[in-house]
């Protein structure tokens, strides 16, 4: 009896310990995400696959998921993360040769840029006596937009800066204007003809067409902030405005180009220039520049302006947004006025 008891501990104890020794061995954990750029608040897909590819099972695993600030059930707006510790805690049991998936719909209410960092596990053992930890870490990005703007003098604003075009009329609207009609020769393509004054006159007449000086836009946004308590709620306020801005020339489709002395970091790269154009896919790169923007300035405004000088052609339209007035960027902007021959139009955080 004494030796089948001695047996049958020894056999224990090699459970035991082979169980110790191996119980995170075979373990994969990867997190997933269906979106990289999302909205204010849009929920999105955030999946976690375990997956046990030994055969022996896993009697107790507890995950601890390194989660982003800030992110919530879409569902009931409860944060994600555990009180106690910042982390998504999850305990499962795994059978030999099982693969889970763990599917959540999470959403983030600020603009920025997001990580989910990997997974620490802990497992326990054959006897459920002791743990054994380690980590696995993995690094998956989402970017936030920033929200639209809220201040409603902007859109007067941006109305009474087009206003002061050819002919008084909008920036916004046909950029081929009608100078008058002439008699059609048999030269002109047919869409040219205008049938409404053919008919009064009783004659073919075509219209003769003027196109507007340069529409297109350059969009400024200088990061340079002199309020330090407020800088974070004022550059915000301006990411905001400067997408407002986009999606108005957008929907007029007027094209226009983004330059910056901020720092937008991130898998994008460290640039601060995106070159004219327009569309969709324009907007969307301007915007999800705008969600990794960090509140760093490369250079100060005096230098950001005079090197947009250099480069600015004459007829070129400006719109200038920054957090607060800066007095010693005065001069660099009537230089640029100057250089263009059109009014800068400037914007202001603090004005919101």
């Amino acid at each position: 009896m004494i030796v089948f008891l001695g047996v049958l501990g020894l056999l224990v104890w090699l459970a035991e310990k082979y169980s110790m020794d191996h119980v995170l061995d075979g373990l994969d954990f990867a997190t997933a995400l269906d979106k990289t750029v999302v909205e204010p608040g849009e929920d999105f897909s955030w999946t976690m696959t375990i997956n046990n590819r030994k055969r022996l099972m896993v009697p107790y695993l507890q995950m601890r998921e390194q989660i982003p600030t800030g992110l919530v059930f879409s569902e009931n707006g409860e944060n994600v993360a555990a009180k106690s510790s910042g982390d998504h805690l999850s305990v499962l049991y795994l059978k030999g040769r099982q693969k889970t998936e763990l599917e959540r719909r999470v959403l983030l209410k600020k603009r920025g840029r997001y990580f989910f960092r990997g997974v620490s596990a802990e497992a326990g053992d054959f006897l459920g006596l002791q743990t054994a930890l380690e980590t696995y870490p993995e690094l998956k990005e989402i970017v936030v937009k920033p929200a639209p703007s809220g201040w409603e003098e902007l859109p007067r604003l941006l109305g009474g800066y087009a206003g002061e075009y050819v002919v008084k009329r909008s920036l916004f609207e046909d950029p081929v204007l009608i100078r008058g009609f002439r008699e059609y020769t048999g030269r002109e393509p047919l869409r040219s003809i205008s049938w409404v004054q053919s008919a009064r006159q009783s004659r073919f007449l075509v219209k003769e067409q003027e196109n507007m000086t340069d529409l297109s836009c350059t969009i400024l946004l200088d990061v340079e902030c002199r309020d330090e308590e407020r800088e974070a709620e004022l550059l915000e306020q301006c990411f905001s405005m400067v997408r407002s801005i986009c999606e108005e020339l957008e929907k007029r489709r007027i094209a226009y180009d983004f330059q910056t002395n901020g720092v937008i970091a991130g898998a994008m790269g460290n640039w601060n220039r995106i070159g004219e154009g327009l569309g969709p896919g324009h907007l969307e790169t301007v915007l999800e520049g705008l969600g990794r923007m960090t509140y760093d300035c490369r250079m100060g405004s005096g230098e950001f302006l005079s090197g947009i000088r250099k480069g600015l052609r004459s007829g070129k339209s400006l719109i200038y947004v920054a957090p607060d007035r800066n007095q010693d960027a005065a001069p660099y902007l009537s230089s640029l006025e100057e250089r263009s021959g059109r009014r800068l139009l400037a914007l202001y955080g603090e004005d919101v």
